[in-house]
């Protein structure tokens, strides 16, 4: 398309974000008109919460064409669902947009972090929708004596506030927690097989039969504290599952229990609950769903911030501070679960011991930090050519070992071959920007060479190799079992590269 028309396109596209904006407003605002029970209030409102949470998930749609969008979509529900005039129907449509704006700016701003991985982050959305609601409430009470003459200005600030937190709080946080982008494939191998395994066990389905038993006497048994019924299983399902399956689960749950309510068919002692209910009524019912929903969540989020400090323990055990690549401890045992796996893997597996030549000189004569700076270039270059899969980790000193599963014994010289090149081709530069050219010797050997020999004895036999290569005049791979070769004259090409078992480079 020529650049010219460019412009246009764009111009286009807000009038089409607009609409889309219309339809929404325009449908969750029917939805919750339907909830609204003969003479009596609308129990749950989700249009104002999941225009925040739209606009929230798309920043682009958040331009002045869209508000104005909104603001149309919400008077035309009130104009035509709710009987009203146009200006009474637009008074109702700013009211319900102000708290929109208030949470989308809080909550697109730095103030509240991008992942709800931790009960304070839980507290500052909770908090956003707070503000939203106390500005919904705050609206309404200034627009009360001229949309609404007489009415009580105490029960209708409390209604409304209630009600917009009530809403805030059970649809932003499942929408927020929704992955940005969703993954496609996977590896089902391993995913499948470990679902089965916890629906076996029981460990998926306990919590919601659990939930589903709590719902089941909640509707049977009814009175005024059947809204808390659910709370165990809701927290049985905080430890089971993720953060935003929980999140989701909450939803429903709330939903359920407001809507049996305002459909008669969770009583509350009366026949027809929510026609004569009492506004404070409605107010200690809004509360006692706002609690049913902030306690799992907050739950969810301890769990997840502790979920996420284990991980970041174990990513500081596991690894080299330095390097990145994996510690003796964590290379040796990962190592050692690969060599052990049944069945064993149908082209064997390869271990590479590789040793940076004349590190020692290299540290005498510019410095550990110039030594440091060569073994991160060392080790974030072999990072670059090897698999995903492969397990690379320092051993001590400049010495690293690179286990290569399901490899055969060609494929494997093919790799040490490749890392040798990378390695001689780089180039680290120290603080005086001289570039400081580096070497390594490899040493391999394939487990189809020994076949019952043990993790410890295959890095022997690894490690007397990569000395066969330190004595053939470094920067040389030697195999165990065979001679050592220069690789260097097979090289001279900068465009060359062995093959990598067709396996795709590492990111």
């Amino acid at each position: 398309m020529s650049p010219v028309f460019r412009p246009r396109t764009r111009c286009c596209r807000k009038p089409v974000q607009a609409a889309l904006v219309v339809a929404v407003a325009f449908l969750c605002s029917i939805l919750g008109q339907l909830t609204q029970p003969q003479g009596g209030l609308s129990i749950l409102w989700p249009a104002n919460a999941l225009l925040a949470a739209l606009l929230i998930r798309h920043p682009s749609l958040a331009h002045p064409l869209s508000w104005a969008g909104a603001l149309c979509g919400l008077a035309l529900a009130n104009l035509f669902f709710e009987g009203l005039r146009w200006p009474a129907a637009l008074g109702y449509g700013v009211t319900d947009l102000s708290g929109v704006f208030v949470a989308w700016i809080i909550l697109s701003s730095g103030w509240t972090p991008a992942r709800l991985r931790s009960p304070r982050a839980i507290g500052q959305v909770l908090a956003a929708c707070a503000a939203a609601a106390a500005t919904h409430a705050a609206i309404a009470l200034a627009l009360t004596p001229w949309l609404r003459p007489g009415a009580p200005w105490t029960t209708i600030a409390l209604n409304w506030f209630f009600g917009q937190l009530l809403c805030y709080s059970a649809f932003l946080p499942p929408i927020m927690l929704l992955p940005r982008r969703i993954r496609i494939r996977g590896d089902r191998r391993q995913s499948w097989p470990s679902l089965l395994r916890r629906m076996s066990g029981g460990t998926l389905l306990l919590p919601l039969a659990a939930l589903l038993a709590s719902l089941s006497l909640c509707f049977l048994l009814g009175g005024p504290g059947a809204a808390a019924f659910p709370i165990p299983a809701l927290m049985y399902c905080a430890l089971a599952y993720r953060q935003a399956t929980t999140a989701w689960i909450t939803l429903l749950t709330a939903l359920a229990v407001l809507l049996g309510i305002a459909n008669g068919w969770l009583p509350l002692g009366e026949s027809q609950p929510l026609v004569g209910l009492h506004a404070w009524d409605m107010v200690s019912l809004r509360l006692g769903v706002l609690l049913l929903i902030m306690s799992p969540l907050l739950v969810s989020g301890i769990l997840a911030a502790r979920s996420d400090l284990i991980s970041s323990l174990s990513l500081a055990l596991d690894h080299d501070a330095l390097t990145r690549a994996l510690s003796r401890q964590a290379f040796l045992r990962s190592a050692d679960e690969h060599l052990g796996r049944t069945p064993a893997p149908p082209q064997g597996n390869a271990l590479l011991m590789l040793d940076i030549d004349h590190f020692k000189q290299l540290n005498d004569r510019h410095g550990h930090a110039a030594g440091d700076q060569v073994l991160k270039g060392f080790a974030r270059t072999i990072r670059t050519v090897v698999r995903p899969h492969d397990l690379f980790g320092r051993l001590g000193g400049e010495e690293f070992a690179l286990f290569l599963p399901d490899t055969s014994e060609r494929d494997a010289g093919d790799i040490a071959e490749r890392l040798r090149f990378c390695v001689e081709r780089l180039a680290v530069p120290l603080d005086d920007g001289q570039p400081l050219r580096i070497s390594v010797s490899i040493g391999t050997v394939h487990d189809s060479r020994a076949p019952l020999a043990s993790l410890s004895e295959l890095l022997a036999y690894a490690d007397q190799a990569m000395y066969q290569a330190k004595r053939g005049g470094r920067n040389l791979v030697h195999a165990h079992g065979g001679p050592a070769a220069r690789t260097s004259d097979a090289t001279e090409d900068p465009a060359w590269h062995p093959p990598l078992n067709n396996a795709p480079r590492a990111p």
